[in-house]
């Protein structure tokens, strides 16, 4: 099919309900799936299926569709998935048994989403093997099936029984923790008794003893003294079982509410690491949203209708039990959920997932210690993010969430691009995840009690479009633009007009550039580009263009900021390994390209001043921040660039099109173009009069963390609760 779902006259997905019960009633349902599945409007196919699936769920005549859904499962695992989305809408046995018997398909996707349908329907004890062949897998099938299993488990008792036994048969000690988590999750009495031994077990695998310590830090029915003696042992279980003594005592100490009138907020993310110095920025997975909720936590902080601001990051269990003495009364705060063991790391988004679990008991434990949150703020479609929306909805809490539908606007990339087909949503849906994270930014999007809208995005418009509204009529909502600290900027500027320290030490990120410059190159401005060290973040991109243009190299050094150097985790040592192949040690052209890993965040605000300024000796004024992403949701390291007077080069797609000046602050790259012709356009726009000034106050204006947090409390304060 060549012309789009929306562009087809009068096609199945614009006619109303009633012209399509009178094309053909409940066949025509389908009929429309299979266009959908033909389709090359993949966003539309997604949008689209969800309203199918709602229209079905609301006709009595809905399971005679079943016979005819198994066979669209069978048209390929595209249109599977569209089937299994109005196969989870019907409420009869048949579809029951439609999705148990998908637990046995050969596609993966398929599997996984039977799973994750399955969660709605009553108990089928016939699934309950299927699903435990699927916890044990770890990742994404692991999260899916506990999630079925657990609600399972509270409306049929021989669940529990099932995960026993399997337990029993069970040797491998990672698929161990992960049954052992489930049974964490059980309310059922004989599991109490089931932890207690299984922590205590030096025979048994520590993921697994340690899952066991984790679900018994919420039971506060359990042995103490058993965890108290594992807390003297001096390693990894004694740890987790020291972090669930500590949380037991903080949790008697805490209780109760926190006097004060204003709110208090709490912010979630999976990023590690975080202080108020993000003092591992760019390494990991601490990007742009760490930045910003570390800068977004101190202005909130900062404004009376606030009491106070908890941010709530990932960690080691050590971080967690240090970082967990935060005193409640202070006005900002930063705690640790500490996620995955030596065994069962936690090292990836994907693998995040699994821990689902542990993440949603760090949650409860970390809110109840902080003495109480009017809101949690949640962002990004993340097993974070799932964790906090179930968590505050259990605790009776609001939530806001800032809605960048991010899947949504892959795929809208990706199809304005021609790059995307059925197949294509298939691996993203596989690999990525995007169809089960769509659903998830869908539904929150719906259920949060705010919703702070990204000032932009083609993709948004389907969640704010006629229809779309919230079943929720005290849900309000409000575009926010995302800011930046200007004071961070302003401070760097002040400290690059003051003159040079003599002997810089070691770890001095503008000593440490200008240490590895040769001379014959000291001439030259930078070309800088900050950020992780992940694929979607374009550094091999930047490192390409720069080496594979002459005049690039021979005009500019390369500054790459981001990523831990010493001790890479699996991804930054892939893109690495990609940057040492396009420009090899022993090349020439390596002499021109420094990699600073990654920095905290006063340290990048120097470095950009520094750049547009220049350094005697060192560098020269004029240089060029170059984002090589294929798209940015937002770019805060963008808005921080121009904020220091850089000329920037960014993605055409997502939000910079809102502050970029095309042809005067900066150039737009669309995804397939040459980024390397894109940094020749910026170069000539350095010198244009008044450039820097007018990109300084847009965002002083418009961009200000100050701005954002004033928005934000306004959108927060009909929350405020008298007491």
């Amino acid at each position: 099919m060549t012309a789009g779902l929306r562009d087809r006259d009068r096609s199945a997905a614009t006619r109303s309900p009633d012209e399509r019960r009178a094309a053909g009633g409940r066949t025509a349902v389908v009929d429309e799936l299979r266009d959908l599945a033909g389709s090359d409007d993949v966003l539309g196919a997604l949008l689209r299926s969800a309203q199918l699936a709602a229209e079905v769920a609301r006709s009595p005549q809905s399971v005679e569709l079943v016979d005819e859904l198994n066979d669209l499962v069978g048209g390929g695992p595209f249109a599977g998935v569209l089937a299994i989305e109005v196969l989870g809408a019907i409420d009869h046995g048949a579809s029951v048994a439609s999705l148990t018997a998908l637990l046995a398909a050969q596609d993966t996707l398929l599997r996984r989403h039977a799973a994750w349908r399955l969660r709605r329907k009553p108990v089928a004890v016939s699934a309950v093997p299927r699903l435990l062949d699927m916890l044990v897998v770890g990742g994404i099938d692991t999260m899916h099936s506990h999630r079925t299993l657990r609600r399972w488990s509270r409306l049929d008792p021989r669940v529990a029984g099932l995960a026993i036994d399997r337990l029993s048969l069970t040797i491998d000690g990672r698929q161990r923790a992960r049954i052992v988590d489930l049974l964490g999750a059980v309310e059922d009495p004989r599991t109490t008794a089931l932890l207690v031994d299984l922590a205590a077990d030096a025979a048994e695998s520590d993921s697994a003893r340690i899952a066991a310590i984790g679900a018994l830090a919420d039971r506060y029915g359990a042995d103490d003294a058993a965890l108290r003696r594992l807390a003297t042992c001096d390693d990894e279980v004694g740890a987790h079982a020291t972090l669930a003594v500590c949380d037991r005592a903080r949790a008697g100490a805490n209780r109760g509410r926190k006097s004060g009138r204003g709110l208090r907020i709490a912010q979630l993310t999976m990023a590690s690491g975080l202080d108020g110095q993000l003092s591992l920025g760019g390494r990991g997975d601490t990007g742009g949203v760490a930045s910003l909720l570390v800068s977004l936590g101190e202005a909130l902080a900062r404004r009376p209708e606030i009491d106070h601001v908890l941010t709530i990051g990932r960690g080691t269990v050590t971080d967690a039990i240090l970082g967990s003495s935060h005193s409640q009364e202070a006005p900002l705060s930063f705690a640790t959920i500490a996620v995955g063991d030596d065994g069962r790391p936690a090292d990836t988004s994907d693998a995040l997932w699994e821990h689902l679990p542990t993440i949603e008991r760090g949650l409860r434990r970390t809110l109840r210690n902080a003495g109480g949150v009017d809101l949690v703020h949640l962002r990004m479609a993340d097993a974070g993010t799932l964790a906090g929306a179930q968590t505050a909805a259990a605790q009776g809490i609001a939530t806001c969430f800032s809605l960048a539908p991010d899947p949504h606007n892959v795929l809208s990339s990706l199809q304005a691009r021609g790059e995307v087909d059925c197949g294509a949503v298939v691996r993203l849906a596989t690999d990525d995840h995007i169809w089960f994270r769509a659903r998830l930014v869908e539904r929150l999007a719906r259920e949060s009690d705010r919703v702070a809208l990204f000032p932009r995005s083609e993709a948004i418009d389907f969640f704010t479009g006629p229809g779309a509204a919230s079943d929720r009529p005290d849900q309000r909502c409000d575009r926010i633009a995302e800011g930046i600290d200007i004071g961070l900027i302003r401070r760097a500027e002040a400290a690059d007009a003051a003159p040079p320290k003599i002997g810089a030490s070691r770890g001095d990120v503008l000593a440490d550039l200008a240490a590895g410059i040769p001379k014959d190159r000291c001439h030259l401005p930078l070309l800088v580009s900050v950020g992780r060290l992940n694929p979607v973040k374009g550094m091999d991109r930047v490192v390409a263009a720069w080496a594979a243009d002459p005049l690039l190299h021979e005009c500019f050094n390369l500054v790459i900021v981001g990523g831990d150097l010493e001790d890479p985790s699996a991804t930054e040592r892939s893109v690495l390994e990609k940057i040492d192949r396009l420009v090899p040690a022993v090349n020439p052209l390596r002499a021109g390209l420094r990699l600073l890993g990654g920095r905290p965040r006063a340290d990048v605000a120097r470095l950009l001043v520094s750049a547009a300024r220049g350094r005697a000796g060192c560098w020269a004024a004029g240089g060029i921040y170059v984002d090589g992403a294929w798209k940015e949701e937002f770019g805060l390291a963008l808005i921080e660039a121009l904020a220091a007077g850089l000329v920037v080069v960014a993605p055409s797609t997502g939000g910079p099109p809102t502050y970029i000046d095309e042809g005067d602050n900066g150039v737009l790259v669309d995804p397939d173009a040459d980024l390397g012709d894109a940094i020749r356009r910026a170069d000539a726009l350095v010198d244009r009069p008044g450039r820097a000034d007018r990109a300084r106050r847009l965002i002083e204006r418009r961009y200000s963390v100050e701005t954002m947090a004033e928005r934000l409390a306004g959108l927060y304060r009909p929350l405020a609760v008298v007491r």
